[in-house]
């Protein structure tokens, strides 16, 4: 078997051979009476008139400049191949990606074509687009970063930071391979149809992996996509081997001084690249950032400063912007609205609904040499590991190695010395082959001893460790005399030994949370809210002791002041004047709450929180007009009590719902009231009521269940912040509280002459 499948070896591209040979040229044998040569990198015979690329080959110590045929580039042997399989479907996978590039080439030859006839664009088709999309994203995850990350036989092996998230995902659908799951989400997203009601974002995280999932909703939803060209014809775009996983923007990286492995901390996505020839590339630009055509409302501006500033300025220093800011690049314009009054508006016929037939215009943005030189100074700064660069031109190869080599302005004059650390050789490398191609410029760079390091690179270093220590050092610790954070976080079923998995998987959930609204920002607000609710629905299946701390962390990001950072996540901050909450409360009565509620109510309890204390003075009951209407909407309506999770209350609540509803439908008068006091809907205004008079009887229900000054709590938390329920004060007309003698309506505090 083992000979069969070397003999049916396959080499597989990961950069398509449709882009690779707008790169390339016929081949030209130096010495016309040789029939052919030998490329001594692809170990494969080359024949005059083949296609082949100029190539920068850096696997070897002696870096060469050659020229290689296109079907021997940017590929590894087996790449895709599934040998678990058998031997008829072990290529299936390559074969998928075929056709995938059949269908996208035809895309990308009408854009050459539009641009080689000299047009300002190209229209494409919402297929068109959502197809280039796709692909864009996959030549991301089908390279060799995403293939070096999950090519391990054994699940023990795989070491990445979702290591626990990705192996729990194994052992449910049953992968033992993390290149099995590697292959099926290839697979999953060749199939997959990005439908106009974009039911696909909520369908993919079933279908696979849904962190990677996540990954391509944000790819595809996040960012918007531009086509550029050089204003100089002179100059070109290059590739390496991970050209199309690169990204410009902040990054917070920590490296072991002693192995000089390094682990990526935080970053933040600006830019990402696609070169589709010497003379394209698709560039794609965050949300986060303006266009240089945006229609810029205050109102949009404000919520784009917002997120600017929690996934940016609060991780990365106020100063940090991104080095092609500048570029000029704007969104398409599409078929099915227009500008009118400095506001862009649906034309006559459209209703906001997504269609097939609508169109999106790209113009081929032309960008000056500094801008291509950043972009090919970002490939090559994160060329170390690369095997090969691919140009068109070695003139304009030479003047970009000499601008990103020789600049007084490139940041890498020194470079400290870590073990293992690519950076240094694969520039002395570089430094080789600009003085055999003709350059007398001398390379800028120093080469540095690691200093001592700053308290801050020292905390850092502690803090890993320290977190590495922590289980061991819990154990040691004796049980009596808790912290009351401690208390509440045990009734939870939380433990010493819970508590650093729980800190660190709460801190990571806060990152996701945000992640998601930052980077899908600009779309529909409707599909932004479903995401984070079921974002949200996943959460709330998790351990209370989790959510308990996942919930405090997302109240302080949100009200902490602008200037400080978001909170850590190695340790309980309890010094945070925002760590203390209604939640609380809710956890110490949690053994009279139905396990399956507590979640929900918890959270209920903190969103509702974060409102009034965003509006902290604001009586919710005691003012009138649209604004205070609002708030109520806002604040009051995220629950029913019937579905607290205490069974004595919603036994109450549901006999006391039915007596609201008999008396809303009787008294007109009631009705009216209800309606002028808070603009409340039929539905609100029966949850209302049956609030106000549950709320009468709420101490008597549950007297001896819990202590009085827990009941006391409880009740306050219940009716002020998670079911917010106007206090009593005063009678109902005699007439309504008749009408359900029962309840006692007369506690309804809507006073008349009230309007």
């Amino acid at each position: 078997m083992e000979s069969s499948n070397r003999a049916h070896s396959q080499f597989h591209h990961f950069v398509p051979q449709f882009l690779l040979k707008n790169f390339a040229h016929p081949y030209a044998p130096l010495n016309d009476g040789l029939a052919n040569q030998t490329n001594a990198a692809a170990g494969v015979k080359t024949y005059p008139g083949q296609a082949v690329v100029n190539c920068l080959d850096l696997s070897s110590e002696i870096s060469t400049i050659m020229e290689t045929p296109v079907r021997r580039m940017l590929g590894k042997e087996n790449m895709y191949r599934d040998a678990t399989k058998p031997y008829p479907e072990q290529h299936r996978v390559e074969a998928m990606l075929s056709q995938l590039e059949s269908k996208a080439s035809a895309v990308f030859r009408n854009v050459m074509k539009s641009f080689d006839e000299g047009h300002r664009g190209i229209w494409l088709t919402r297929n068109e687009r959502n197809l280039v999309r796709k692909f864009i994203f996959l030549m991301k995850y089908r390279g060799p970063t995403f293939y070096q990350r999950y090519n391990y036989q054994t699940a023990r092996d795989y070491d990445a930071n979702d290591r626990d998230r990705l192996l729990e995902y194994m052992q449910k659908k049953g992968f033992e391979r993390p290149v099995d799951v590697w292959l099926d989400n290839v697979k999953t997203i060749i199939e997959l149809e990005m439908d106009d009601q974009l039911e696909w974002i909520t369908e993919l995280p079933k279908r696979m992996y849904p962190d990677d999932a996540l990954w391509v909703v944000l790819h595809c939803q996040s960012m918007f996509m531009a086509i550029c060209t050089p204003s100089d014809p002179q100059d070109d775009f290059i590739i390496t081997d991970n050209c199309y996983h690169v990204f410009e923007g902040p990054s917070r990286v920590l490296i072991d001084p002693e192995t000089g492995k390094s682990e990526e901390l935080a970053w933040t996505s600006f830019h990402e690249f696609a070169p589709i020839s010497p003379k394209l590339m698709i560039v794609l630009r965050s949300n986060l950032l303006s266009s240089e055509e945006e229609v810029s409302q205050p109102s949009e501006k404000a919520v784009r400063d917002k997120w600017w500033s929690l996934a940016v300025e609060h991780i990365f220093g106020s100063d940090t912007n991104s080095m092609l800011a500048n570029l000029p690049i704007s969104r398409a314009r599409n078929n099915y609205t227009q500008l009118a009054s400095g506001m862009l508006q649906l034309i006559p016929g459209e209703d906001g609904s997504l269609r097939r037939e609508h169109k999106f215009f790209f113009r081929f943005s032309h960008i000056d040499t500094l801008h291509i030189d950043k972009i090919h100074g970002i490939f090559l700064d994160n060329a170390s590991a690369c095997t090969s660069i691919v140009f068109r031109s070695k003139e304009r190869f030479r003047r970009t190695l000499e601008w990103y080599l020789t600049d007084p302005g490139q940041a890498r004059n020194r470079l400290p010395r870590f073990p293992g650390d690519l950076r240094l050789s694969f520039l002395k490398k570089l430094a080789v082959v600009l003085k055999q191609m003709g350059s007398s410029k001398d390379p800028i760079w120093e080469e540095a001893n690691i200093p001592a390091f700053n308290n801050g690179e020292t905390w850092r270093l502690m803090r890993e460790e320290l977190r590495r220590l922590l289980p061991s050092m819990l154990r040691l610790l004796p049980d009596d005399n808790p912290t009351d954070t401690m208390k509440i976080y045990s009734v939870l079923c939380g433990s010493k030994q819970t508590l650093p998995k729980d800190i660190e998987q709460a801190g990571l959930m806060i990152k996701l949370r945000i992640k998601i609204d930052v980077w899908s920002y600009g779309i529909d607000e409707s599909l932004r809210q479903r995401n984070r609710d079921l974002l949200m629905d996943a959460y709330l299946r998790l351990p209370s002791s989790r959510v308990w701390l996942y919930l405090k962390y997302w109240r302080s990001t949100l009200l902490r002041n602008p200037d400080n950072p978001i909170p850590a996540t190695e340790t309980i901050d309890q010094e945070d004047s925002h760590f203390e909450g209604p939640e609380d409360v809710i956890a110490k009565a949690q053994h009279i709450i139905d396990p399956a509620k507590l979640n929900n109510l918890m959270k209920i309890a903190v969103g509702n929180d974060i409102q009034f204390r965003k509006f902290r003075g604001h009586k919710l009951w005691d003012q009138r007009g649209g604004e205070n209407f609002e708030m109520i909407q806002i604040i009051a309506f995220n629950g029913n009590i019937h579905e607290c999770g205490i069974r004595e209350i919603k036994k109450s609540s549901i006999r006391y719902q039915m007596e609201a509803k008999l008396a809303l439908t009787i008294d007109q008068t009631l009705r009216d009231r209800v309606y002028s006091a808070w603009k409340l809907t039929g539905d609100q205004a029966i949850e209302m009521l049956t609030r106000m008079m549950v709320r009468k009887d709420f101490k008597p229900i549950l007297d001896g269940k819990l202590d009085v000054s827990l009941l006391d709590d409880l009740e306050k938390s219940f009716f002020e912040i998670v079911y917010p329920t106007p206090p009593p004060k005063g009678k109902l007309l005699e007439k309504s509280a008749c009408l359900c003698p029962a309840s006692s309506i007369e506690v309804l505090g809507i006073e008349e002459g009230v309007s």
